[in-house]
């Protein structure tokens, strides 16, 4: 309906200007360009307004003014430069060519107001710059240059050449003058071409247009620390010693080239020159500049590209690493303090072979807390029994740490969120979907380990309205107004009441009592919403009333996007109970393609690994705005109060220059850490994003030495696993973990590696998340000389061991499946232990259920239905060894097989059972076999002891 009103508007508009026209009326005309301009700026300014309001309820008016005005003035600064220079360089043109002057203004200002719109922000960082603290090796200069003032003077660059290269445009046409004769349209040169105005602005367009272009290479000296001639990503040898003083004289070279076409003398001489070499129309300016021209390009090829070819190729490249080694340490050093791993915490880790019941006891904490539930299937759990109503909806499982009962537990949490597009066809009206459905209810949290005898979670958190198994996980406001799938704007405290909860055969209602959203307090507010939401229903309805409020923007990405669209945002927000609110928390990252001598993040890795003989490759993408990326850094925590929609960023990096250079343009916005409430602070992660982009680079940057560096002596691949059926990399995990010198365990997120081709693991980095210790970034090297278990070696032990590989292709025959979980290297005291839990989930069943717990030691591999079973069987086989002196598990896999088998006698019975009462006879036979080989088996097995 406005799309309507503002077409019917500004057509009005277009047919009193037509109108104007047949008639000779000026009054017309004017209010034709009156009624156009006017319905234009007035829904331009809705929309404005309506942005403003927002940024005031947030409490961020002075933002929305200093970006809003930085912006606007940016623009309109620069259009008027490009109207202005384009103004002057065409001054020459007689009246005849009106309009094409006219159309290269109009070019010009379009030019710099688009110019001035992608450019603000980088002016702003230009101006506001603060210092990173370190200088490049080669030409001296300070870190913070590269990172603010380049980019400015990059664009400032290309801003300058478009206008001139537009302006020699606009003079070579202004020469010429089109006719038709016959079919065919002639061109020939105007009368004006043979003036001395003419002559010398294309002369004056050409010079400065040369002259631009040495202010280009000007800027590639210092671009030349990003080069990728070398080895390496920088200037190596050749980009010192040759491509620097070749851009030095080129620069010379190419200034002197403009003076040249500026100086009559000098043009005439080389006029005389291109008569001497035969050229006839040598007296044409376009020559004299052509000439010129290709002079420059000759001496561009030479200088730029093949003289430094030439002694990359016959003499760097033949003793490359005698040559490089210098740069190559520099590269080094700067990549590592580009990724924020120049504080990496470097150490090896004995891998000592002991692991006892002592050692166990001595770390509760980590062997209570080790992830037994997969995410996908919590998640499937969660979906089936906790979302209640279809309207509700669960987006993913979060990992999260609490303090209850005297202990500190590692959890999995996931918000109940509203998804109002889950409701019936016939149930999305607007009344429903705006005034009705308006907000999630409450959390599901579960620990990470424990599971009920029916194979469901041990629920901390449960139910609508929500159940808390101890005080201090009670959830006090559980409404979620803002959340990950929230994104649909809703209006509050109106007349028509809020659904709130299911109640048995009634539901609850609610009013919402928070300080969220904008007030509809006028009817000027509820129009201009009503136009910004673009619903005209809003206008018409009569539910709103003074006291409603409007909550739009409840993406919670989207809305910290808006407030700061500078940061880039981490892929997995996650829920918090912080006293009984709950919170959004979000990681952002500052990131630049400007750091000096660091080697540009790839987000495309390759892994090669084998299986048997066979080699293999993974190829997976990563974060496509990180890629490029030669700075990176995690300094700001964003939190969203799920209630409210208030936002609140914590600055927990000040070191970081682009952090500081954002704090100086909007002073207040970002608040000290130690402003953060402890409730808070309990749960801030190191992001796995930040961990796993860190670990890839740290990958092959561990290697100080340039020589090994250079060899690639040392590369770590990460390690892969296979999980959920293929083989895939490890992602980053969440562990409770004690790090050496630590008083207690803490909330750890690590990530193992291999070396490359190789399945062995060859060490792990971690990333410590507790307030105290949060930001450490630690690195273990397993040694060298000794063998170490990769996570991919685990699924071979597993695969290879002849009772746990014919129970798993049993079980994953014809109507169930097998699911391999994450293996997870937990590392305890000085040695690591692996644990990989296995599923079964049958045709029928909505989620898989645990069948197996498989721990392993060294060699030493134990496997039951619960992790302490697994884990006292692997004590009970380390007591005896065969006589090849391996270590021997019979006795515990006998054990185990009787369990096992009286599961698989279960499983059978409860599939006939299923298939008996569905009426599918052919099934409940096959499991009747089944029942009975198991009871045989068991028979079996009964005798044999």
């Amino acid at each position: 309906m406005f799309t309507l009103i503002f077409v019917l508007l500004t057509g009005l508009g277009v047919f009193f200007i037509f109108r104007s026209r047949q008639q000779d009326g000026n009054g017309q005309k004017i209010a034709g360009i009156s009624l156009i301009l006017g319905t234009i700026l007035l829904f331009r300014f809705l929309n404005f307004w309506g942005e403003k309001i927002w940024f005031d309820e947030l409490g961020y008016n002075d933002r929305f003014w200093t970006l809003f005005l930085a912006e606007s003035l940016f623009v309109v600064a620069g259009a008027l430069s490009g109207l202005g220079l384009l103004a002057l360089l065409s001054h020459h043109l007689p009246a005849s060519k009106k309009w094409l002057r006219r159309g290269v203004l109009i070019a010009g200002m379009l030019l710099g107001a688009a110019w001035g719109f992608a450019n603000w922000s980088s002016f702003l960082k230009f101006w506001y710059q603060a210092p990173v603290g370190m200088s490049d090796p080669i030409l001296g200069v300070e870190a913070s240059f590269y990172l603010f003032t380049l980019p400015f003077l990059d664009g400032l660059y290309n801003f300058l050449f478009m206008l001139v290269l537009l302006a020699l445009g606009m003079t070579v046409a202004g020469r010429y003058e089109f006719y038709q004769e016959g079919r065919s349209i002639k061109l020939y040169q105007s009368d004006n071409a043979r003036g001395k105005a003419s002559r010398r602005m294309l002369f004056i367009n050409a010079g400065l247009l040369l002259f631009v272009l040495a202010g280009g290479v000007y800027l590639d000296r210092f671009h030349l620390l990003f080069s990728d001639l070398g080895t390496v990503s920088g200037p190596g040898w050749t980009d010192v010693h040759i491509v620097l003083p070749a851009l030095t004289t080129t620069l010379v070279f190419t200034a002197l080239a403009g003076l040249s076409l500026l100086i009559p003398a000098i043009r005439e001489a080389l006029q005389h020159l291109l008569f001497r070499l035969g050229v006839r129309k040598a007296g044409d300016p376009l020559y004299v500049i052509g000439s010129t021209a290709a002079m420059v390009a000759v001496f561009w090829l030479i200088a730029l590209n093949v003289l430094p070819g030439a002694y990359q190729s016959f003499r760097v490249e033949p003793n490359e690493i005698s040559y490089e080694k210098p740069y190559i340490g520099h590269n080094i050093e700067y990549t590592r303090f580009g990724f924020g791993l120049n504080e990496v915490e470097s150490r090896e880790f004995p891998v000592r072979d002991s692991f006892s019941r002592d050692m166990v006891q001595d770390n509760p904490t980590i062997f209570n807390n080790i992830r037994l539930w997969d995410w996908r299937a919590l998640d499937a759990v969660l979906k089936q029994f906790q979302e209640i109503r279809l309207y509700y909806e669960f987006n993913d499982v979060d990992i999260d740490r609490y303090r209850y009962d005297d202990g500190y537990r590692q959890v999995m949490i996931s918000a109940r969120e509203m998804k109002a597009s889950n409701l019936p066809d016939k149930s999305q009206t607007f009344v429903n979907e705006v005034f009705k459905y308006t907000h999630g209810h409450g959390i599901a949290q579960t620990t990470v380990a424990d599971f009920t005898s029916e194979g469901l979670p041990n629920f901390l958190v449960k139910n609508i309205p929500p159940e808390s198994k101890y005080p201090s996980l009670e959830v006090k406001q559980p409404r979620i107004y803002y959340g990950e799938l929230t994104d649909d704007y809703v209006i509050v405290n109106s007349s028509e009441p809020e659904f709130d909860y299911p109640q048995g055969d009634q539901n609850e209602y609610y009013s919402y009592t928070g300080q969220g959203g904008v007030e509809l307090s006028s009817a000027w507010r509820k129009f201009l919403y009503a136009y910004k939401m673009g619903e005209f229903k809003l206008l018409l309805s009569s539910y709103p009333s003074r006291d409603s409020r409007i909550l739009f923007r409840r993406d919670i990405k989207r809305r910290v996007r808006a407030l700061a669209p500078f940061l880039q945002l981490d892929q997995d927000p996650y829920i918090v109970n912080a006293d009984g609110q709950l919170y959004w928390m979000i990681d952002a990252y500052t990131t630049s393609s400007y750091f000096p001598y660091s080697a540009p993040y790839n987000a495309t890795e390759q892994i090669q690994y084998k299986e048997g003989e066979t080699q293999q490759q993974l190829k997976i993408g990563h974060r496509s705005d990180f890629d490029g990326q030669n700075y990176l850094r995690n300094p700001v925590k964003v939190t969203v109060n799920a209630f409210t929609g208030a936002v609140d960023f914590y600055a927990f990096d000040e070191d970081d220059a682009i952090l500081k250079v954002w704090d100086k343009i909007l002073p207040g916005m970002f608040q000290p850490r130690s402003n953060m409430p402890e409730a808070l602070q309990a749960h801030i992660r190191y992001p796995v994003d930040y961990l796993l982009t860190q670990g890839l680079v740290y990958a092959k940057y561990h290697m100080n030495d340039p020589e090994v560096f250079y060899n690639q002596e040392d590369l770590w691949i990460r390690a892969t696993e296979k999980y959920y059926g293929s083989v895939q990399p490890v992602e980053p995990y969440y562990i409770m973990w004690q790090p050496p010198n630590s008083e207690e365990a803490g909330f750890s997120l690590i990530l193992p590696f291999t070396p490359k081709n190789r399945q062995v693991s060859i060490g792990w980095i971690a990333g410590l998340c507790d307030p105290g210790q949060y930001g450490r970034f630690l690195a273990y090297n397993f040694p060298k000389e000794k063998r170490v278990l990769g996570p991919q070696q685990v699924e071979t032990k597993i695969d290879q061991n002849s009772y746990l590989s014919g129970q798993l292709s049993l079980w994953d025959q014809r109507g169930s499946r097998v699911i391999r979980g994450n293996v997870l290297a937990i590392p305890v005291a000085e040695t690591i232990v692996y644990v990989e839990p296995i599923y079964l989930q049958a045709e029928t069943a909505a989620y898989p259920e645990l069948r197996l717990v498989c721990i392993m030691h060294n060699d030493q591999l134990s496997y039951a239905e619960t992790f302490d079973e697994a884990l006292a069987g692997l004590f009970d086989t380390t007591a005896s060894t065969d006589q090849s002196g391996e270590p021997s598990s019979a006795a515990y896999e006998e054990g185990t097989s009787i369990q096992a088998g009286i599961s698989s006698a279960r499983e059978a019975f409860q599939r006939y059972r299923n298939a008996t009462g569905e009426g599918r006879f052919e099934a409940a036979a096959q499991a009747l076999n089944d029942l009975q080989r198991a009871l045989e088996d068991l028979n079996q097995q009964s005798q044999d002891q």
